[in-house]
């Protein structure tokens, strides 16, 4: 079968032809109907630290957002079937420690990644261990499917955020951004204020439902942001972008008693005034790591069956041998989701 890998720990990925893999007890093994790119694949395309170097062992065979037909069952599992649609929640957790005993499974302390631990899904043919597999609905596009597990970042984000009736700002439109513009609409925010530095990304966010779009190389966002809620500024902001300004923004603008909710991984340390922007405000300051287990995967699947509709963030579609236009389109910063398809 044919499949993306990356082969040796520097930059880049190869098209290559491996065994196809064998299910053992536990396991799932499904035919690839559509895989999609993150930001992390590029890191580990680019042998960044810390996705890559000093965790990562090649070869591993690239992704974790994936729809897959299940071809074959694992000799202990139950309550799956041939023919079943499924995804793969990408943080393989063990069960056992602390952590996850407490609900908290998607920061498990021996958590195990898809495509960096073991192998991805940039294949034709792949293993889902069943801990991990999520049973989607059957009449489910695959290129939606394929985006839950991205999408489920945005979900979790915006869901721990209480945005109902609330003013909300979002700082980044990456994938993650776009998708908590039509989530925070989805589930009532008042006014959303989209805000970023590429026009492709505001014009997708105009049709995810942003009510403003601020472009921040046309103007100071958070003036934008302030006169328009008459100086009193946002209940809630989403920072999505782990970037320095986006932060600083972010709290800038959040009125007292307000929340700041943070998706976004800086590559530095970043300072902030933590007297004035978030103790004599008296704000909330919230950080989100990746999706709780299961609860998120259940909002998701409701949210799109309800209605939400997340493809004006697909920007490409590509058979799995062109991975390397999808590559260059995400490093370009103007793309949206990248979705593949493995046999075409």
């Amino acid at each position: 079968m044919q499949a993306v890998r990356k082969l040796s720990p520097q930059p880049g990925f190869e098209l290559v032809d491996i065994p196809e893999p064998t299910p053992g007890p536990r396991d799932l093994l499904v035919k690839v109907r559509a895989t999609s790119m993150c930001g992390t694949d590029v890191h580990i395309y680019n042998w960044d630290p810390p996705w890559s170097t000093g965790r990562m062992s090649p070869p591993k065979t690239i992704g974790h957002e994936v729809c897959g037909e299940v071809i074959e069952l694992g000799s202990d599992i139950t309550g799956f079937e041939v023919g079943d649609l499924i995804s793969a929640e990408s943080h393989i957790f063990d069960d056992t420690c602390d952590l996850c005993k407490t609900n908290n499974k998607h920061i498990c302390r021996n958590v195990k990644f898809y495509s960096i631990d073991t192998d991805g899904f940039w294949a034709e043919y792949a293993l889902i261990p069943v801990v991990s597999a999520w049973k989607n609905p059957k009449d489910m596009n695959p290129e939606i499917a394929t985006l839950q597990e991205s999408m489920g970042n945005s979900v979790y984000t915006v869901a721990a955020s209480n945005v109902k009736d609330k003013d909300v700002a979002i700082f980044g439109l990456g994938p993650t951004g776009l998708f908590s513009v039509g989530i925070a609409k989805a589930l009532g925010a008042k006014t959303v204020y989209a805000v970023a530095g590429s026009k492709i990304h505001l014009d997708i966010a105009k049709k995810m439902g942003a009510d403003v779009i601020i472009n921040r190389h046309d103007g100071n966002p958070e003036q934008v942001i302030m006169d328009a809620t008459d100086k009193l500024g946002v209940d809630v902001s989403l920072e999505m972008a782990g970037k320095d300004v986006a932060l600083q923004q972010a709290l800038n603008v959040l009125k007292p008693t307000g929340q700041v909710t943070i998706l976004g991984l800086p590559t530095k340390e970043i300072s902030l005034d933590v007297s004035k922007q978030i103790v004599m405000k008296d704000v909330t300051v919230r950080g989100i790591y990746g999706r709780r287990i299961w609860e998120t995967w259940e909002l998701t699947t409701k949210l799109l069956r309800d209605g939400l509709d997340i493809s004006p963030i697909i920007t490409h579609k590509l058979p799995l041998s062109k991975f390397q236009e999808g590559i260059d389109a995400m490093k370009s910063g103007e793309s949206g989701k990248v979705v593949m398809f493995p046999g075409k």
